[in-house]
Parts: structure tokens; sequence; C-alpha cells
């Protein structure tokens, strides 16, 4: 029998649960092909959970061509939750490492992870995660490399792509769960955080790329049922609380929780657009959850609107929880470009917010073709409104051809709204960039003469 611990020399099993995930599959597979790390070091196990197009075919190919790539094909399971079990019992590696079956993995990802892991004692590793075709993800969790990371940073990534030492998974019985049910891959991963001596965040490298399918069958995206998504979130609640000694603690870590995993869905158009039973049945739930692990006074644990989301909840105001939604639909109206004025080095701008749950904190100015943003100060000025410079030999240095506007709301960058431009407005030139209205109504940057 193989030990947990690799010791034939197996370091990572690549574990991968398929169902349908052509044509996309192939790109992960050709990056696993690819990667610098000795195919001695590590194994991919694949389980085909009963696909109907070509993603088994397509994996036997794979694993002809292969020494160290498996295929296991069973009957369709409904959920990723049995084809990772199912990897997990055939693995060989010291680590496993979950992945998904329409992403992609850097060339020197297994590689970096396996020297990083061993080197430093790590139980569980959580790699730099970048978007892919429009994916959204946590980019302020990846800002810097923390060899070791606190639960209340860690618990804020409770996707299942980790590198985990397989002998936690075994000795803990951590088993993710099978039926077709809400966050079953953060109650393993909560229960791993839980065993584990070491947590570290690797953000040396873009290690996976996380995509957002064109076809719309990423699962996260697919319509939530409160009741069965409340009781998973009740679950994670459950372990931390379990687990974790200092009671005060547990306590923030579960509020922490609440904000990130419950009240976003009392945000706007996501709660509106539940009708009236639907609505009841999150507040309901979650008042529930808040009476069983948050009980007494939570003052100092909720700031701002969530405070008052939460006070609504336990009180079955379901009136105000809807005010408050409504109130996040008027403040979502992209800032407005109010002045453009050009100086002797560049453009002044002045711009009118509408957020009324949150502050602007700088602009950013996105490059168009690569992505890059780079962030210029604001100034607050009288009635609210917003004032920033733009130079133009710094806008010159900073995009290739054309930029995006946009205002920033928080530190890691991930609330972004980007400016409009009145048609009103006259666009502006100085030092040969041009600002300028687009043909949908934003404020952009064009630096082509400028080069």
């Amino acid at each position: 029998m193989d030990s947990p611990n690799g010791t034939d020399g197996c370091i990572i099993s690549v574990i991968i649960p398929v169902y349908n995930t052509m044509p996309y599959l192939t790109e992960l597979l050709n990056s696993l092909e690819a990667q610098d790390l000795d195919k001695g070091s590590f194994e991919v196990i694949a389980v085909n959970d009963g696909s109907t197009d070509y993603s088994g075919e397509i994996l036997d190919v794979y694993a002809k061509r292969n020494a160290n790539f498996r295929v296991v094909h069973q009957e369709n399971s409904g959920w990723p939750g049995k084809p990772r079990n199912v990897g997990i019992d055939v693995a060989r590696g010291e680590y496993v490492f979950f992945c998904d079956g329409d992403d992609v993995l850097g060339r020197e990802a297994l590689r970096r992870m396996a020297e990083y892991a061993q080197r430093h004692h790590v139980d569980i590793l959580i790699p730099k995660m970048v978007g892919l075709g429009g994916r959204k993800v946590m980019s302020g969790l990846y800002r810097a490399t923390r060899l070791d990371t606190p639960l209340e940073v860690a618990l804020r990534s409770l996707n299942p792509i980790k590198l985990i030492r397989r002998s936690i998974m075994l000795e803990n019985g951590i088993r993710f769960k099978e039926e077709p049910v809400r966050l079953e891959d953060g109650m393993a991963v909560t229960e791993a955080y839980m065993a584990a001596g070491r947590i570290s965040i690797l953000s040396d490298y873009d290690y996976y790329q996380a995509r957002s399918r064109s076809d719309g069958q990423n699962i996260s995206i697919r319509l939530i049922e409160p009741l069965g998504y409340v009781g998973s979130l009740s679950e994670i609640a459950r372990i931390v609380t379990e687990h974790v000694g200092d009671a005060e603690r547990a306590r923030k870590l579960v509020a922490a929780l609440f904000i990130r995993k419950g009240l976003r869905f009392y945000e706007g158009k996501r709660f509106l657009d539940y009708d009236d039973e639907g609505r009841s049945q999150w507040m309901g739930a979650h008042a529930r959850l808040l009476d069983r692990f948050l009980p007494g006074d939570t003052t100092g644990l909720f700031d701002g609107v969530h405070r008052v989301r939460v006070a609504a909840i336990r009180a079955g105001r379901l009136d105000e929880l809807v005010r408050l939604a409504e109130a996040d639909l008027a403040s979502a109206r992209n800032p407005d470009l109010v002045a453009l004025d050009a100086t002797a080095s560049g453009v002044r701008l002045q711009i009118r917010s509408y957020a009324t749950d949150r502050t602007a904190r700088e602009v950013i100015i996105e490059d168009r073709d690569t992505g890059q943003k780079a962030g210029i100060p604001l100034v607050v000025g009288e009635g609210g409104l917003l004032y920033a410079a733009l130079d133009s030999s710094a806008m010159a240095a900073t995009l290739q051809r054309l930029g995006n506007v946009w205002l920033s709301y928080n530190t890691e960058d991930t609330d972004l709204r980007r400016v409009a431009m009145d048609g009103e407005i006259p666009s502006a030139d100085s030092n040969k960039v041009r600002y300028y209205r687009t043909a949908h109504g934003f404020f952009s940057i064009d630096v082509r003469k400028a080069g």
C-alpha cells in the first residue's frame, strides 16, 4: 500500500473532477503536461463523473501518452464532491491539489508549490489565483506571500484550489459532501484549516487561472436556494466554533464569515430578484444562524450597513431589508465625470460618485490590452465631489494604447465602477494624450499619438 506521505516519490496528486468540460478540458490537460516538475514527482487523477460530451475520451487519450495520468470513469453523481473523494482514495502524493476541469495551471505551478511546501513544512498552501475569461478573484488576498497565515485571512478563501497535505485529509476523515449541496468545498476546506499546523499563501507567480465559462455552467453562478445554502454556512460556523478554543475569536471569525457569505445576499438586485417568499426564507434562515452562533450583543462585530442589516434580520424587518436593497441599486449608478479641464501637464478631473454605502479610494487607470492597473489619488471637495489630476507623461508611460478609468471603493481594487462621461463634456488633449468619451459613454484615455 502506498504511504500517505508520498514515500514512493510522488509529491503532488492533482485531483480533477470532470463533467462535460470540453472544450476547456484540453487546455488544463495541456498545462499539466507542460509542468516543469519531474513527472515522477506528481500524478494527475481525473475522475470522469459520467460526462456526456467527449471529456471521457479526451482524458483517455492523455492518459495513454502520460504515464503519470490516471482516469477513473464513474456514473454521474451530480456534484463534484464524490469525484474529489474518489481522487483522494486513490492518490499517492504527499499532497493533494484540487483543481477544476475548465481552469489552467501556470507551467511552473506544481514545482514552485512543491518546493515551497516541503521547504517550509506547509500543511495547506493557498496559491495565487488569477481570473480567466472575465472571472473575478480576490486579488487582495494574493498581494504578498505569507508563510504563516492566520485563520482570519485563510477563511476568506473557501474554494478547494489548495495544496493540502494528504495525511490531514486521511487522519481527520475529511471528506467532501457528495450530495448536491452548496459550499460542500467550503466545509471540507474549513475542516482542513482547523487541522493544519501551518497555512501559507504563495503569491510570487500566477499559479492558477480560474475561468468564467462563456456557457454559464460554472456551478458557483447557478441559482442559490436559501435554506440549503444557509444550512451549509451553519455547518462551517459550527466547525469554526467547535475547533477555535478562544470563544471571542470564534465569534469574530463567524461574524466575518457571515458578512462575506451571508449579508451579500441582501445587496441590491440580488435580494430584490427574490420574491417575498424567497426573501423571507433568507431572513428566517439567517436569523436562526445568528441566534445559534452569535447570541447576545453583536454590536462590536458588525459596522455600518452590516450592523443595520443584522439588526433587521434578527427583528424580522423584511421591509427595511428591501429598502436597503433599493438604496443599493440607487447607489450602484456609475460615477459621472462632471468636468474635464486640460492643464499644462495633463488634465484635472471632477467626478461625482453616487455610492452611499461606500467611499471611493482612488482613480484606477486600467490598460485595455494588458489589464494592468495604476492608482491615482483622489481629493474630496465640497458637496462630496471628487478631484484627481492625471499627468499625460505618466499616462503615456502606463498605457500601451488605450485606458479605461474607474473608481475603486476598497483596498483590494475588487469593487470598481467605471467612470461615465456625459456627451455634453468635450474631449481634451494634453501633450498628445487624448481624454475622450467612448461610444458606450465611458471616460477613456488614448496615448497612441504620445508614443
